[in-house]
Formats: structure tokens, C-alpha cells, sequence
């Protein structure tokens, strides 16, 4: 994903490009389309997913959607329509928030007496 916009032009959408680029696409794709459909449906809550993937939705559909917006507009598809909506949920309520709504606590690692400055 990191390099797929410096070696592919999205010009030609999903569908042009090659097959290995098109593969790790549609793994991300789909996944998040499929997700993005649970979140809209109500079958499961947006919170849980922001909180599990949070800012990589967003930052991985900001990658694809030049691709995925050439397939819409070269065959008229709804392509991904899911995904970009959970994108767009994410951007607008972001993980730190989630996790705060859910009064996330934290437990430091254990120190063992006698490690790192430990008295006692």
C-alpha cells in the first residue's frame, strides 16, 4: 500500500492494475467494504471497529479511493461504497474518542523487585 501510488497510476482504476497490486487491493478492499457493511447495517457497533482498526481505515482508503473513484466513474459501480463510509465514520470519530466513551483503563507492566530502580 505504501508504494502503490509511486508505481501505479490510478488512471486506470482497480481493474488496470496488475495482478499482484490488484490482489493485496482487494484484500484490503474487501475486508473493510465487508466490515463497512456490518457497521452500517447495525449488526455491529462502529465503536469496535474504529477502536480495533482505527486511523489505518482512513489511511488505507485515502490510498485507494482515486482507484476505486475511476472504477465508479468508468462502469457506473458503487464499488466499495461500504468502505468509504466506514473511512468516513472514522475520520469523524476517531479511536482516541471511542476509547475514552469506553473509559479505557491502562496497567503499566509489573515491575519485579529489584528491576529498573525498584526499592523495596
Amino acid at each position: 500500500m505504501n508504494e502503490l501510488t509511486t508505481e501505479h497510476s490510478p488512471d486506470n482504476g482497480h481493474r488496470g492494475l496488475p495482478e499482484q497490486a490488484r490482489t493485496h487491493a482487494n484484500t484490503i478492499g474487501l475486508f473493510f467494504d465487508d466490515l463497512g457493511k456490518l457497521v452500517a447495517h447495525g449488526v455491529i457497533d462502529q465503536g469496535l471497529v474504529i477502536g480495533s482498526y482505527g486511523t489505518n481505515i482512513v489511511r488505507l482508503w485515502d490510498v485507494l479511493a482515486p482507484y476505486v473513484y475511476t472504477e465508479r466513474r468508468e462502469h457506473g459501480l458503487h464499488f466499495w461504497i461500504y468502505f468509504e463510509d466506514l473511512a468516513a465514520r472514522t475520520a469523524a470519530s476517531r479511536p482516541d474518542v471511542v476509547y475514552a466513551d469506553l473509559h479505557m483503563r491502562q496497567r503499566p507492566p509489573r515491575q519485579e523487585p529489584g528491576a529498573g530502580g525498584a526499592t523495596g
